[in-house]
């Protein structure tokens, strides 16, 4: 959706317009990416794509994961365990150069130049809810001389050759509380109206953006990210019955959505069963470029 004045006439349309006041508040700037199957030729070195192969500086050393496999040998009565580490090469999922999209980012949360790289795990085995899998992703913002930069190949030991790359339209969009965010007891909706909402005002056409609220499939994320990056596991419901949980909730405000990235066609990405990849940062963080501080999150249905 384009702007509130679009959403003002479609709430109008459908019933709804009684919301508006209270629904307007709650509304975030979001930049939606458009994708356009190509070829690498197609994308000069430095501009926005997702998948394909990264543009990145000259001496980067390719992101990986180390893991730690143990296995357990019986000889006779006895047995023997030992164990073995084992580097996994991430997959690249998407580079945004700052500078094309700025001009989109109307609360000014990103940096105005830079390039933004987002890896991921390749065998797709970390969903975000245990701290161990800090190195299952990886976020790397460049601010340098973007003409040092160099189109690299796939490290030999990623199995996956990659995503097909897919060239990006930005554009500047509104974006609503989706699923999990308590509207519908915000607005106090009846059965039929949250039907409503959803089937007629609610936008999930394109899932892939820049900020705004996240396009939930398993419910909301912030306060899982806030738990997680505090040491608490979150697989289960041990993590949310912790001490400390109660203590962290409120600070799960401050999480905002970097970039979502939905199972595309375009470039044959698909995550766990036609599900959306999420990369998260506080705002604080993000305003100071931080993104080290950063986590990530994996829902399907």
């Amino acid at each position: 959706m384009d702007s509130k004045e679009q959403l003002f006439e479609k709430l109008k349309a459908n019933g709804l317009g009684k919301y508006f006041d209270k629904l307007e508040p709650m509304v975030r700037n979001t930049i939606r990416l458009y994708l356009t199957s190509c070829s690498e030729d197609d994308i000069p070195i430095g501009q926005s794509k997702i998948g394909g192969q990264p543009d990145l500086p000259a001496g980067f050393s390719w992101f990986t994961e180390t893991n730690t496999v143990t296995t357990k040998k019986k000889f006779w009565i006895f047995g023997k365990e030992t164990q073995q580490i084992i580097t996994k090469s991430l997959s690249f999922i998407a580079q945004i150069n700052l500078l094309e999209i700025s001009q989109f980012d109307s609360e000014n949360l990103l940096p105005k130049n830079g390039i933004l790289y987002f890896f991921y795990a390749e065998g797709q085995d970390a969903w975000g809810f245990d701290f161990k899998d800090k190195n299952k992703f990886k976020i790397l913002y460049f601010d340098g001389d973007l003409t040092t930069l160099k189109r690299f190949d796939f490290p030999e030991n990623l199995q996956n050759s990659g995503f097909k790359p897919c060239s990006i339209v930005a554009k500047q969009e509104i974006s609503l509380p989706s699923y999990g965010y308590g509207l519908d007891d915000d607005l106090n909706l009846t059965d039929d109206e949250v039907d409503i909402y959803y089937d007629k005002i609610y936008e999930d056409g394109n899932l892939n953006k820049l900020l705004g609220y996240a396009d939930n499939i398993q419910g909301e994320m912030e306060l899982e990210c806030e738990l997680v990056t505090n040491g608490l596991y979150c697989g289960d419901p041990s993590g949310y019955n912790d001490p400390r949980a109660k203590t962290l909730e409120p600070n799960a405000k401050n999480w905002r959505l970097l970039l979502q990235v939905d199972s595309n066609e375009e470039n044959e990405m698909m995550w766990g069963d036609c599900g959306r990849l999420y990369f998260w940062i506080r705002k604080e963080d993000l305003i100071n470029k931080q993104f080290d501080k950063s986590w990530f999150s994996l829902q399907c249905s």
